[in-house]
C-alpha cells in the first residue's frame, strides 16, 4: 500500500527562480562570438576599438551571471512564491549595477593599455596582475564573501530594498575578487576562447571551499596558461 503510494506521487517541480541568468549568459555568449567572428571576417583582430571594447564589456557582464544564480536562488526561494521572479531580478539587477560601473572602468583601462603598451605587453601586464591578486588577502575575503546568501524579509517594500541592497553588496565582492580576471579579458579583444577561460577559473574558485582551500597553485597556473594563450592569439591575429 505504501509502496503504491510512493509509486503514484505525482514529482513535485522543483522551482527554478533564477534559471533565466542562463539565458542572460547564453545572449552574452552569442555577442562574443560574433564579436569574434566580425574580427576574423576582417581579418584582424582590432583590439584598440572602443566599440569592440564596450559591446564586449557589456557581454562580460552577462556571461558571468550565472555565478551568482546559487544566491539569486537561495534569495528567491525563501520568499513567497509570487514574488520570486521579482527578488531573483532584484537581486541580479542589484549585481549587474556594480558590474556594469566596474565594466566600463576596465573597458577605458584596457582601450589604454591596448594603445599605448600594445596588445602584448598589455595581456602580461593584465596576466601578472592577475596572478598577483590571487595571493592577496583581498582576492581571498572577497572570494569568501561571494557565497554570501540572504533571505529576504516577507513586507514588499522591506523586501525590495534587502533584496537590492543584498545584490549590489554581492557585486562589490564579486567585482573585488574578479577584476583581474575581466581584466584580462578585456585586453585580449573579449576573445570567447579567453573568456571562457577566464570565467571557468572564477567557477571553479566559487566551487571550492574557499575559507581554507581556495587553489590558489591551481588557479594561478591556470590564469598564467590563459595569459600566454592570449599572447600567441595576438600575435597570430597581428
Amino acid at each position: 500500500m505504501t509502496g503504491a503510494a510512493v509509486a503514484g506521487r505525482v514529482p513535485v517541480a522543483v522551482p527554478r527562480p533564477e534559471r533565466w541568468l542562463y539565458a542572460v549568459a547564453g545572449a552574452g555568449w552569442l555577442g562574443l562570438l560574433a564579436l569574434g567572428t566580425v574580427e576574423v571576417l576582417q581579418g584582424h583582430a582590432d583590439h584598440g576599438a572602443v566599440g569592440v571594447h564596450a559591446l564586449g564589456g557589456l557581454a562580460m557582464v552577462a556571461v558571468m551571471a550565472p555565478l551568482v544564480a546559487p544566491n539569486v536562488r537561495y534569495a528567491a526561494i525563501r520568499s513567497p512564491a509570487q514574488v520570486r521572479g521579482r527578488v531573483s531580478v532584484e537581486v541580479a539587477s542589484g549585481w549587474a549595477l556594480v558590474w556594469l560601473v566596474v565594466a566600463a572602468v576596465l573597458v577605458a583601462g584596457a582601450w589604454l593599455a591596448t594603445v599605448t603598451l600594445g596588445v602584448l605587453g598589455a595581456v602580461a601586464l593584465a596576466a601578472a596582475v592577475a596572478v598577483g591578486w590571487q595571493h592577496s588577502a583581498l582576492k581571498r575575503r572577497s572570494l569568501t564573501r561571494c557565497h554570501r546568501v540572504v533571505a529576504p524579509p516577507l513586507d514588499r517594500d522591506r523586501s525590495r530594498r534587502t533584496s537590492r541592497r543584498f545584490g549590489v553588496r554581492l557585486g562589490l565582492d564579486c567585482a573585488l575578487s574578479c577584476w583581474p580576471l575581466m581584466a584580462l579579458m578585456a585586453v585580449a579583444g573579449h576573445n570567447p576562447l579567453i573568456a571562457a577561460s577566464a570565467v571557468g577559473v572564477a567557477w571553479y574558485e566559487r566551487r571550492r571551499r574557499p575559507h581554507h582551500d581556495p587553489g590558489t597553485a591551481e588557479t594561478s597556473l591556470a590564469i598564467v596558461a590563459i595569459g600566454a594563450t592570449a599572447c600567441v592569439l595576438a600575435v597570430l591575429g597581428a
